[in-house]
């Protein structure tokens, strides 16, 4: 059994914890994000199908934590159209990211990756019209994403950004629509048979240290400086998604 145990403390598997860990803090902390964190590096270990399963299997074991606070705060008039768009669009996605070359989606992960940030950084805002129909089109955006990067989150939250809503309730608005939209790519995964029994194992593996980054990013919303933070993990994401790019 020790042998077992000892064999598990690879380099690789501490750094995919330590991954994973992050992600789930980002997730818990902001209510989405921890695609965009975990997406491109599990990858460079695993293949990009995989990467994506685990990432959207943990996103949807954390909302455990997170989404009954949110529920009573949705503003479901924006929300609304979001989900069916998530709901049509995702499966597409998903289509793409099962069809294609691995090394292909590893490089569209880490340009949606690094087009999203530069974006954030730039602070860019989304200035033109509300309502059902562009509602509609950036969920479909987003869902779009999420299935064949599993980094759907950018798009949505720009044109949520925009509405103006308190800190609050706009992060309740995120963290339905980004489980909505987990939860699509996880069936699609399951309906293409690309969610393997070894999948499942790794998000059984990793639901703890997930968990335990959720716990503590849900808990340090309203202590951490939200600018410094946010700023780390921005260019933390561009120096990935360049060294991915660049990467032979």
């Amino acid at each position: 059994m020790t042998d077992t145990l000892l064999g598990l403390l690879t380099v690789e598997n501490l750094l995919v914890v330590l991954i994973t860990f992050t992600g789930g803090f980002v997730r818990g902390y902001t209510g989405f994000g921890n695609g965009l964190v975990m997406a491109p590096l599990l990858s460079l270990f695993w293949g990009p199908v995989e990467a994506i399963a685990v990432t959207v299997g943990l996103g949807f074991a954390g909302l455990v934590q997170i989404v009954r606070p949110a529920i009573p705060l949705v503003v479901w008039r924006e929300v609304g159209p979001m989900t069916f768009a998530a709901l049509v669009f995702t499966p597409i996605g998903t289509y793409f990211l099962v069809s294609l070359d691995p090394e292909i989606v590893k490089k569209i992960i880490a340009a949606a990756v690094l087009v999203v940030t530069l974006i954030t950084l730039r602070g860019w805002n989304y200035t033109g019209p509300r309502g059902p129909i562009p509602s509609i089109m950036a969920g479909g955006l987003g869902a779009m994403i999420n299935g064949v990067a599993g980094v759907g989150g950018p798009p949505i939250v720009l044109y949520l950004m925009s509405a103006r809503e308190d800190a609050r309730v706009l992060r309740a608005n995120i963290v339905i629509i980004m489980g909505i939209m987990g939860i699509a790519v996880f069936l699609s995964i399951i309906t293409a048979g690309e969610m393997s029994a070894h999948s499942l194992l790794r998000i059984a593996g990793l639901v703890v240290p997930f968990g335990g980054g959720v716990w503590l990013g849900a808990r340090m919303f309203n202590v951490l400086p939200g600018k410094v933070f946010r700023l780390i993990i921005l260019w933390m994401l561009v120096a990935i998604s360049v060294s991915i790019l660049v990467a032979s």
